[in-house]
């Protein structure tokens, strides 16, 4: 029985935005962990072709919203496909507590501000019921993050969602902070003077 052939499909040229590390992301523990957790979610081929997305520059716009990130990535169609990813934020008191918790130790922020991260961050979001990675099995339906792409492939994420994931890796391994921000949780909020008790106003 003969397999059937499909025609090799070449992107558009795009001077988009290039990952600079081949493996998409540096060698510090955060940002080698973002890179087992896209390794884990079963992407196959499909994370192949986002690292060569990222490095060919086919991503040519990238914003970064809180925990929410969109970006247009240049396939083989003439118009670029629209990508959005939205992870899981933390509310009501599990997010009081995660920031009440981090505000209480500046030393882990003057580290975030000097753009590392205390390993002691990720203890704090799990000892509130929350994990500052991406958690649980995407295949299961249970992964705290959505991907979305304008692309016809029925895979979820897709290439294209992959190489915006690979250049987030990139930016969260300059500026850890960023994995705060993709939770809903800034920088600023954890170094302005706290707001005045009731009792006291």
């Amino acid at each position: 029985m003969s397999r059937k052939k499909f025609p090799i499909r070449i992107p558009r040229f795009a001077a988009g935005i290039r990952a600079q590390e081949p493996r998409g992301g540096g060698r510090c523990w955060w940002a080698v962990r973002w890179r087992q957790i896209m390794e884990r979610m079963g992407l196959g081929a499909r994370l192949g072709r986002g690292r060569n997305y990222a490095a060919s520059g086919q991503v040519i716009s990238l914003a970064i919203e809180g925990p929410h990130v969109s970006a247009s990535v240049v396939g083989t169609r003439p118009d670029p496909y629209s990508v959005t990813i939205d992870f899981r934020r933390p509310e009501g008191f599990a997010r009081a507590a995660i920031v009440a918790a981090l505000r209480a130790e500046p030393m882990i922020v003057a580290r975030l501000l000097a753009d590392d991260l205390p390993t002691e961050v990720e203890q704090l979001f799990r000892s509130r019921g929350f994990d500052l990675f991406p958690g649980g099995k995407l295949g299961e339906g249970r992964y705290d993050m959505t991907t979305r792409c304008s692309c016809p492939d029925y895979a979820n994420p897709c290439k294209h969602s992959s190489a915006v994931l690979f250049l987030l890796g990139e930016e969260l391994s300059r500026h850890p902070a960023t994995l705060l921000e993709l939770r809903g949780i800034t920088l600023d909020e954890l170094c302005d003077d706290p707001p005045p008790r009731e009792d006291m106003v």
